[in-house]
């Protein structure tokens, strides 16, 4: 039995030659089976490309070598996931950058998750700010975790460099999900006071409650961090202020930090906005 099973291992690496290089990072023998003329587009099990585990591997060598020989740069797996979703769950900035240069599809066709979200539930700010300045969609609902701001709050440890540019970018911070804003995702994953201050002061609304009838204070349990920040939300009065800074970056829209920009005001007035 022990036999049979190396042997249908040996065999499966066999049929996907080049798959199994790329997945090695075996450059000359990717290059060698490109020169004798191996497919270079063969689809694996789920349809997966050589490119697609180039791009999740990140060699960077190997994506743009399949590139140049006419790899199809949106090629897309059984779940519709391409190269760029790939690389961004790779956490590969310079395959990211690569494959945008070259006419990747920011906003390929949803099925389980667009690159914004594997970069934003992998917390990756710098690939986030890459894809949102190249046309990204902020708020697209996924099959599993909803929003990309849903994803980056699921985090164990969520980046809160993430989260607030993915709020500064002008995603929706009370999107639902399964009845479920952010902000009970931070309640249910990781009770993280600083996340959840973070969204409170983007317009998160505390009372929304989820299906089950409780709001993210009752989830995050009586005395955590968490709870005791949102009491004390719930007990004070928001100010004039905040009421503004919110009207403001609603009128703004999608991508405000692309409009703030552009505003003759100064720069301690972006900040606000921001």
């Amino acid at each position: 039995m022990m036999e049979a099973v190396f042997e249908s291992d040996y065999s499966r690496t066999q049929l996907f030659p080049l798959h199994n290089a790329v997945a090695m990072r075996n450059f000359s023998e990717v290059q060698r089976l490109v020169e004798n003329g191996y497919n270079i587009n063969e689809q694996h099990y789920d349809r997966v490309t050589p490119l697609h585990m180039a791009c999740l591997t990140g060699d960077i060598g190997i994506t743009e070598y399949l590139l140049e020989k006419g790899a199809w740069i949106n090629a897309q797996s059984i779940d519709n996931s391409t190269p760029l979703c790939d690389a961004c769950a790779g956490g590969s900035v310079e395959c990211v950058k690569l494959l945008l240069n070259m006419g990747a599809a920011v906003n390929p066709p949803l099925l389980l998750s667009t690159p914004l979200h594997e970069a934003s539930l992998r917390g990756n700010t710098e690939i986030v700010a890459l894809l949102i300045a190249a046309g990204a969609h902020l708020d697209p609902n996924d099959t599993h975790y909803g929003t990309p701001l849903h994803a980056a709050c699921s985090m164990g440890t969520p980046s809160l460099s993430c989260i607030r540019y993915l709020l500064k970018s002008g995603v929706k911070v009370n999107a639902i999900k399964n009845h479920k804003t952010p902000l009970h995702y931070i309640a249910m994953n990781s009770r993280n006071a600083d996340a959840a201050r973070l969204l409170l002061q983007y317009g998160a609304d505390p009372y929304l409650k989820t299906n089950s009838g409780l709001t993210a204070r009752q989830i995050s349990g009586q005395g955590s961090d968490m709870a005791n920040l949102l009491a004390a939300f719930e007990r004070t009065p928001r100010s004039l202020a905040h009421f503004c800074r919110l009207t403001i970056r609603r009128q703004l829209g999608p991508h405000r930090l692309k409009s703030l920009g552009r505003l003759e005001i100064p720069a301690i007035l972006v900040h606000y906005l921001q």
